[in-house]
C-alpha cells in the first residue's frame, strides 16, 4: 500500500511557516494549558493578547509554592513571585467570568511566608475543589550541635518540632464543596476547619501521614456526605457521628494505624460509626495489617515514629440503620460490636491468618486460624440480621 502523503506546512506571503497553534479553538488551548504549571501557564500571557486571555480561564490551578518562593538563580526566598502570582488571580476573579474549580497547593507549613499566601490563595480563588499538600521541612539538628550525636538523641529532639507545628485552622469560602488535606509529615495535625464553607462541604479527605485525634471529627459539617480518612495514626479511640455529620452516606478508612512509641506495647484504640444515614463503609488496612504466610521468608519493617508494625484496633462498633454496602479487608479487632444495621446488598469480608509484621527489635507473632475464624464468625454473626444480598455472589468472605 502506499503511504498517504505527508502533509506539509504552507508559507504564508512572507515565506513564514504557518502557525496551526494560533487556528485551535480557546477550549483545546485552554485544555494544553492546564496541563502546565500554572506560573508556566502565566508566562505564556506575554506572548499576545489571545494567551493572557486563555490563561484566565484556566479551570485548574496547581501552585507549588515551595519552589515559586525562591528564584531558580540564587536560591533565596523572592515573595514578589507570590504576591504577582496573588495579583493575577485577583484579576481574574474580579472579572467572574471563569471561576476557578479546582486549587490545589503545595507548601512548607513551617514557613510563615508560604502559610501567609496559601490562605490569601485560597481565599482569592474561591475554587470547589480546594487540594492541600502541607509539608514540613524542618532540619532537626541536635541540641548540642555535635553532628555525630546518636540516633536516639535525634529522635528525641524531633520529638520536640511537634510543638513546633502548632494548630492551624482552615478558613473555607462559600463555594468549597471538595476538601483533601495530604500531610507528609506527623509533625503536620489536622487543621480546624471554619468558615462559611463548612456548611457547604460535601466530600472531605483526610490522607497522609498525620495524627488524628476526635477534634477533628468533632466539627459540625451539616452538608458532609463523603469522608476518606487514610494513612493516618490513632493515639486514641475515634467516633464517626450523625451529630457532627448528619448526612454522612460513604464513608472509607484505609491504613489507619494505631499509635506506638514503644515496639512492646502498641496503644488500645478503637473506631466507633454511628451514622444514620451511611450507606457506605469501606475499611481496609494492608499497610499495617497484612498477614505473610508462614513458609514466606521473614519480613522486618523499620520501626516508622508513630507508627504500628501491626494494627490491632481495640474495638470497633458500628450502628447505621441505612447501611448497603460493607467491606471489612485486613483489619483486626479484638471486639466487633455491630448495634443495627440497614439491608446489607453487597458484603466482603477478607482476614487472614498468619505471620504478623514486625521490627528489628521486635520476635514473631502470628494470626492463628483460630483467631481468624473467630473474628470472621464475629463479623458476620454480627451483620446477619440485615444481610439480605441480591444475589449470594455479593457476598464475599
Amino acid at each position: 500500500m502506499e503511504k498517504p502523503p505527508q502533509q506539509q506546512t504552507e508559507p504564508t506571503e512572507e515565506g513564514e511557516e504557518e502557525d496551526h497553534t494560533s487556528r485551535l479553538p480557546d477550549d483545546i488551548l485552554v485544555g494544553i494549558l492546564s496541563l502546565c504549571g500554572y506560573d508556566d501557564a502565566v508566562r505564556t500571557a506575554s506572548v499576545s493578547r489571545r494567551w493572557e486571555r486563555l490563561v484566565a480561564q484556566l479551570p485548574d490551578l496547581t501552585l507549588c509554592l515551595s519552589i515559586l518562593a525562591y528564584t531558580t538563580a540564587i536560591g533565596t526566598p523572592c515573595e514578589r513571585r507570590l504576591r504577582s502570582l496573588a495579583c493575577t488571580l485577583r484579576r481574574r476573579c474580579r472579572d467572574g467570568a471563569h471561576p476557578v474549580r479546582t486549587l490545589q497547593l503545595v507548601y512548607r507549613k513551617d514557613v510563615p511566608m508560604e502559610c501567609r499566601h496559601v490562605d490569601d490563595f485560597i481565599a482569592l480563588a474561591h475554587a470547589q475543589k480546594l487540594v492541600l499538600h502541607a509539608q514540613w521541612d524542618t532540619d532537626v539538628v541536635p541540641a548540642d550541635g555535635d553532628a555525630d550525636s546518636d540516633d536516639d538523641e535525634a529522635a528525641g529532639n524531633a520529638d520536640d518540632t511537634d510543638e513546633n507545628a502548632g494548630a492551624w485552622s482552615l478558613e473555607l469560602p462559600p463555594a468549597t464543596t471538595e476538601l483533601k488535606v495530604v500531610p507528609y509529615s506527623y509533625e503536620v495535625r489536622p487543621p480546624h476547619i471554619h468558615g462559611a464553607g463548612v456548611g457547604t462541604l460535601r466530600s472531605l479527605a483526610l490522607v497522609g501521614f498525620t495524627v488524628l485525634r476526635q477534634d477533628f471529627l468533632l466539627t459540625s459539617m451539616p452538608s458532609l456526605e463523603d469522608l476518606h480518612i487514610g494513612d493516618c495514626t490513632l493515639p486514641d479511640s475515634i467516633e464517626v457521628t450523625s451529630a457532627a455529620m448528619p448526612r454522612l452516606k460513604h464513608l472509607c478508612i484505609t491504613d489507619v494505624s494505631v499509635m506506638t512509641e514503644d515496639v512492646e506495647e502498641i496503644t488500645r484504640a478503637g473506631i466507633s460509626v454511628l451514622a444514620d444515614e451511611l450507606r457506605t463503609l469501606r475499611m481496609s488496612c494492608h499497610m499495617c495489617s497484612s498477614t505473610k504466610p508462614t513458609s514466606a521468608p521473614e519480613m522486618r519493617c523499620l520501626n516508622m515514629r508513630f507508627s504500628a508494625s501491626f494494627t490491632s484496633y481495640s474495638c470497633f462498633r458500628l450502628r447505621a440503620l441505612r447501611l448497603s454496602v460493607f467491606e471489612w479487608r485486613c483489619c483486626y479487632a479484638d471486639e466487633v460490636r455491630v448495634d443495627s444495621v440497614g439491608r446489607l446488598s453487597d458484603v466482603a469480608v477478607e482476614i487472614a491468618a498468619g505471620r504478623k509484621p514486625m521490627t528489628y527489635r521486635q520476635e514473631c507473632r502470628y494470626v492463628t486460624v483460630q483467631q481468624r475464624d473467630k473474628l470472621m464468625t464475629d463479623i458476620l454473626h454480627a451483620l446477619m440480621p440485615g444481610l439480605q444480598p441480591r444475589s449470594w455472589e455479593n457476598v464475599k468472605g
